[in-house]
Formats: C-alpha cells, structure tokens, sequence
C-alpha cells in the first residue's frame, strides 16, 4: 500500500511488513476496506501507531494470522483487547457494558472503533456478513448516537440514518416518501449541495473573506425527529452550512453582502441577543432553487472566538440544544436509553 503514508520510521517499517508478508492473503475487497479505514482515520487523527493496529485488526479478523501473531506488541494486545470486549458486548445485548467500554475509551482507539463500524456499513453487501448478529449490530449506534452527538462526531449523520432505516425500516421509508411528496419533489441530490456552497464562497470572496466551511445534509432520523415535535407542520431546512469568521468586522462584512443579494425567509440574531446559555451565531434561513423546487437552507455564521467557546462549554453545544429539548422521539428507545446513560456519566465525560 505504497499511497499509505507513515511519517514515523519505526511505524513506517512495521506497516510494510506486516502488509508484504501478508498481501497474497489480502483479497482486492479487503485491501480497499484496509485503505478506507486508514484514509478516514488518518484524517481525524495523528496516531500511527493506530493506523499498523488497523491493518493488524483485518488481518485477524479474517483469520489471516492468529493472537499469537509476532506481529503484535504488548500495547496492540491490549487495544485489541479493548475492542474485543466492546465489539462482544455490542452483539451480547449488554449495552450497559457496551456504552461503559465505548465511552472510557481512549479518544483515538473510539475513532478508529468508529471508523471501523461505519467502513463496514458503507461496504454492507461485502461485509456485513462478518457480523454475527447484526440486528444487535445496527442497535447499538441508536445507543451511541447521544454520545457521537456530544463528542460531534464527524459521523453522526451517517450512523443517525443507518439507524433509522436498519432497525426502523417502515417509518423509514415514511419519513423519505413523505419527504419527496410533501416537502422536496426530489430526493435532494448531494451534487447541489457543491453549487451551494460555491454560491456562498463566491460572497466571501467579494467580501474579501475567506476563512472556515462547514456543510451537512438533513438526515432522515432529524427530519423524522422534527416533523413528529412540529406535528407535520414545518419548513425544512434540508442543507445547514456553518462559516466561521477571524473576527466581528469580517463576520459583518460577510452578513451586510449576504443581505444584499440573497432571499432569506428568516434571521435569528443569537449575537446581539445570545440564548439563555450564551450560545452567539448569527442564523439565516434563505431559498436555494433547485429545478422545479426550492430547497431551504440554514446558514450559521460566527467568529472563531465564538467557536471556541461553544466548543469549549459542551453545554452551549448541539448536545445541550438536543438534551434541554428532548429531540428525539419515542420511538427511538436505544437512543433515549444511550440519553439516560450518558446524563448519568456527564461528569465522567466532561474531565
């Protein structure tokens, strides 16, 4: 896997061997599921060493070298370990014993745990079969799902949906038939969302601001959870994009363009006038046309400060807006179980 790149040379030289010496073993499938674990976390994460315990995990999951391997160091033995004894719980229904491991766990060692569950979703005709129970399987993101939501998980939307449509299956397909009947017209393609985002980086750029972007689609599981609070009766917001500013000139310079030239349907100012917990952004529902139709879009805009502080206080967090509102409906009980296990655990979260 020469596009893997290791910078440490220890880690480095650890990798290549254990890949050579195993590769004729390593089916075309798996090799891409390898690379796919590896590209996403080292994304999110710095550790390399988690990166040779990945390929390490494969290669004994598909029973291509055994625990006794001598590929396996003394602190490989003990993350597997970790991650045995978590993957075991998940599918033994004992979730209480489940959350316990996922959410002691080292934050790098439940990144590549997550990246490892979601590349096995992502690649569920090949490999879900792996999953020796696999209703259990997909129950158990419902009781993390409260959790990805408090460490905002770059994942979340993707487990939020999975979720719902696996262990939900007809209100699923409800929610996504009602979707397109009564709200969209159109299952809203991902390809506008790049025409969106362009339109708006084309107003920073004649505001002279460039600075930080974030973009994410409505999944199914929010929508369903929104359409049940508002009784069936809502705007959608379908696509929520987030720019974060280097300071209040900036921002303003930003917003004063924006007004200009934009349709906007409603304007929150959370800045001149911050939420009881001092969350601070300035919120925007504007219309996006799309073919025949118009897709509502939100657009959250803040200063980096404001950022930090949001992120540095949990409880000005999605989590907080989430929990002080009890968004999720009845019907997902693993997620209100996951809820009623992390209030209990807050503290131990929070150091």
């Amino acid at each position: 896997m020469k596009e893997i790149l290791i910078k440490d040379i220890n880690q480095k030289q650890r990798f290549e061997k254990i890949y050579n010496e195993n590769k004729d073993y390593i089916s075309n499938d798996l090799e891409l599921l390898i690379k796919n674990v590896i590209v996403i976390f080292k994304r999110h994460s710095s550790n390399e060493e988690l990166i040779v315990l990945s390929l390490i995990y494969w290669l004994l999951y598909f029973c291509i070298i055994d625990k006794n391997s001598e590929y396996i160091t003394k602190n490989d033995a003990e993350n597997l370990k970790i991650l045995k004894k978590s993957f075991k719980y998940e599918l033994d229904w004992d979730y209480k014993s489940f959350l316990d491991e996922a959410i002691k766990m080292d934050k790098d060692l439940f990144l590549l745990k997550t990246v490892i569950k979601y590349s096995i979703l992502s690649f569920e005709k090949k490999f879900i079969n792996v999953v020796s129970n696999q209703t259990n399987y997909y129950k158990s993101i419902g009781y993390l799902i409260p959790y990805l939501t408090f460490i905002e998980s770059p994942f979340l939307s993707f487990f939020q949906d999975i979720y719902f449509k696996k262990v939900y299956p007809k209100k699923f397909e409800k929610i996504r038939k009602y979707y397109i009947d009564k709200i969209s017209k159109v299952e809203f393609p991902w390809e506008h969302m790049f025409t969106i985002v362009n339109n708006i980086s084309e107003i920073m750029w004649e505001s002279d601001v460039i600075w930080k972007t974030k973009v994410r689609r409505k999944t199914y599981f929010s929508i369903y959870n929104k359409l049940i609070r508002k009784k069936w009766v809502w705007l959608l917001d379908t696509i929520w994009i987030r720019i974060i500013f280097q300071n209040i000139d900036d921002l303003n310079k930003f917003s004063k363009l924006f007004e200009e030239k934009y349709v906007f349907l409603d304007k929150k100012d959370f800045i001149s006038n911050p939420k009881e917990n001092w969350y601070k952004s300035l919120h925007y529902k504007y219309v996006s046309p799309y073919r025949d139709t118009q897709i509502l879009v939100e657009l959250q805009i803040r200063t980096l400060e404001m950022d930090r502080e949001i992120n540095s206080d949990k409880w000005i967090s999605h989590f907080s807006y989430t929990v002080k509102q009890n968004k999720w409906t009845k019907l997902f009980k693993e997620v209100h179980y996951g809820y009623n296990y992390l209030i209990k655990n807050i503290d131990l979260i929070k150091k």
